[in-house]
């Protein structure tokens, strides 16, 4: 019993006392219980109580991981921004790399051409990573003051010159460049997963491109994590189908995106923006993308799809909707403004709603300037919900923190939103979503708090719907985050 550890002094499904050993759950009842049934076990007493360990239903691990290094520019206003800027040029060569800030940040910052230049070479990504400031010389050294890629838009200033400003897939050959030098993508997955940790998650759902789904592999053979992994979907060779990656990762389907975002105003919708010119940006149309979509899914891949505006969504559902059903089913990414009826339209599709409530922390002004003729169908997470939806609550990480305690705050706050309906989710709907929910999404049943069961378990002072994160954390069994105050003092 030397590797068997009795937790008490916690509630737990019930009971005082659970003992671990394997990885798993051993048994569950009082402390003097478990001490007769596994005699020398390791006791350690917690206060508190122990749930069942979340998972994220949505982000990028390896865009995670290198976030946690670079220049956060979230909520900076345009003179400390540039200082902080300038100090850090100051303090190391080659590629200056941040994120976090809002649009007029970057606009203000593009304004600044003699700034720019100082920076170079220059990488800040918007908040929601779909538009890109970088410098002219590196724009031109990429080629995109000649060509722009399809789905993409590069900004010009009144001399017809690029001003830095790339959105969509104008940003990705130099949001790849700008890495080549990062390195250390295992690293960098490594600290992501950690970073999870601490907030009680243990797997996820991630997206990567193919560097990142070797990192993941890499990452999880010796971190006790799960991952589910998708890769973008023009880079899956011929011949490729789903298969495990690590013990603890599977590659399981392959992403598209059809839009942009809400804030970059580049979310594709069925009419103009409110408050903007244009109904947004298309990045890819149904017949470019329906054939390779059709060949991924008969080899088995579960598809996912970027969609954001209303058009998009319902793009996305035409698409996904006539292909054959995959162990993994398949699910649509964001949904953040559908048509009227989608939601049950959905259902009969068994299509999984991925969303992430969180998003509402940065969007929700945007929303009532863009959408503000539109609000009764943004965030329609109370509909998916009474219509019978599978959904997967998740933060898309870096995009938003991915704090479980934040998703369901706005998840349960939702009716902020507006337009006379109700958005919301009820409490249980919004943990569901957090565990059961994802584990649906990828064709599995969640594991409950019993013996037998993997030994994935978060404690709590009361739990994170109190905006509390755990005190202790255990995937597998073993303790991968512990903080000061998780033993009670002998």
């Amino acid at each position: 019993m030397g590797d068997t550890v009795i937790y008490h002094g916690a509630e737990v499904a019930g009971h005082r006392a659970i003992a671990l050993g394997g990885g798993r759950v051993l048994g569950l009842g009082s402390r003097e219980q478990l001490q007769g049934a596994f005699a020398g076990a390791l006791l350690r007493e917690v206060r508190g109580q122990f749930r069942s360990a979340l998972l994220d239903g949505h982000l990028h691990l390896l865009a995670y991981g290198r976030a946690l290094g670079e220049i956060d520019l979230a909520g900076f206003e345009t003179a400390a921004a540039k200082a902080t800027l300038r100090a850090a040029r100051c303090a190391a060569p080659g590629w200056l790399r941040g994120r976090g800030a809002s649009a007029g940040l970057l606009a203000e910052l593009a304004a600044d051409a003699d700034l720019v230049r100082e920076l170079a070479p220059l990488r800040i990504w918007a908040h929601d990573l779909h538009t890109l400031l970088s410098d002219p010389g590196s724009v031109r050294q990429m080629g995109l003051d000649r060509e722009v890629p399809a789905g993409g838009a590069v900004e010009r200033g009144p001399d017809g010159l690029p001003t830095g400003l790339l959105r969509e897939t104008a940003a990705s050959p130099l949001a790849k460049a700008s890495e080549e030098d990062g390195g250390g993508a295992e690293g960098a997955v490594a600290r992501a997963i950690r970073e999870l940790w601490r907030h009680g998650i243990v797997g996820a759902v991630t997206f990567e491109t193919p560097e990142g789904v070797r990192a993941v592999a890499a990452a999880t053979r010796r971190l006790p994590f799960r991952a589910y992994v998708y890769q973008t979907g023009d880079s899956i060779g011929r011949g490729t189908g789903p298969h495990h990656l690590s013990g603890r990762a599977a590659l399981v389907g392959a992403k598209f995106f059809l839009d942009g975002t809400l804030g970059s105003r580049t979310a594709w919708l069925k009419e103009p923006w409110a408050d903007a010119p244009g109904i947004g940006l298309p990045r890819h149309l149904p017949a470019e993308i329906r054939p390779r979509m059709r060949s991924l899914a008969r080899r088995g891949f579960s598809l996912a799809v970027h969609a954001i505006g209303d058009a998009a969504a319902e793009t996305a559902l035409a698409l996904l909707g006539p292909l054959s059903p995959t162990d993994v089913p398949h699910r649509i990414e964001h949904l953040q403004l559908v048509p009227e009826g989608f939601a049950e339209r959905l259902r009969q599709a068994d299509i999984t709603a991925s969303v992430q409530p969180c998003h509402l922390a940065q969007d929700l002004d945007d929303a009532r300037r863009g959408w503000a003729d539109r609000l009764g169908r943004a965030y329609p997470y109370h509909a998916f919900a009474t219509a019978g939806v599978r959904m997967a609550l998740g933060s898309d990480a870096p995009v938003e923190s991915p704090s479980p305690a934040l998703g369901l705050r706005w998840a349960t706050q939702a009716d902020d939103v507006g337009g006379g309906r109700r958005h919301r989710l009820d409490l249980h709907e919004a943990l569901s979503g957090y565990r059961e929910g994802v584990y649906a999404s990828v064709g599995r049943l969640a594991p409950g708090i019993a013996a037998g069961a993997p030994a994935d378990l978060a404690l709590y002072a009361r739990g994170p719907e109190y905006g509390e994160e755990p005190l202790l954390v255990l995937s597998e069994g073993q303790e991968v985050f512990r903080a000061d105050e998780a033993y009670v003092e002998q």
